[in-house]
């Protein structure tokens, strides 16, 4: 019982610093994009994501990098789950530039969350996507400039 609190304490401390990490940058991003520094695909958005499947939802906030493979972008978001529960979490997907927005689709694993995938299409103002995981769930999240 003892190693289970343990382990509990430690991963609500990690899971603390990811969000107070992800809080500061998020911070310098959107003070980067009101400087007008950045510009799409890059940069803070903000909005909320929907899964069609079980109706869930919740907010969600991204923060949007150059990656370090060519031709990828490298996304840090910051989801909550009902009232008592949020996380972050980065993936890097490759992208194109197609016309006056941005195509970017990808897959990546969480772990014991499963396949995480998702295809979305950003311009200067708007940031769509859906979503999908080996679960079979199906979703979308609309992300706009803070």
């Amino acid at each position: 019982m003892t190693s289970l609190r343990i382990l509990l304490a430690s991963c609500a401390v990690l899971f603390l610093c990811n969000c107070s990490s992800f809080e500061k940058e998020w911070d310098e991003a959107v003070a980067d994009y009101q400087s007008g520094s950045v510009a799409a695909p890059y940069g803070p958005w903000q909005g909320n994501w929907k899964t069609d499947t079980n109706g869930h939802t919740g907010d969600l906030r991204a923060i949007v990098k150059p990656s370090s493979k060519e031709g990828n972008y490298t996304f840090r978001y910051h989801a909550t789950w009902g009232a008592l529960f949020r996380g972050t979490y980065s993936v890097d997907f490759p992208g194109r530039k197609q016309g006056g927005a941005y195509v970017i689709e990808g897959k990546k694993s969480l772990g014991p969350f499963g396949t995480f995938g998702h295809k979305a299409t950003v311009n200067s103002s708007t940031f769509k996507a859906s979503y999908s995981n080996d679960n079979g769930d199906l979703g979308a999240f609309t992300l706009r400039r803070p």
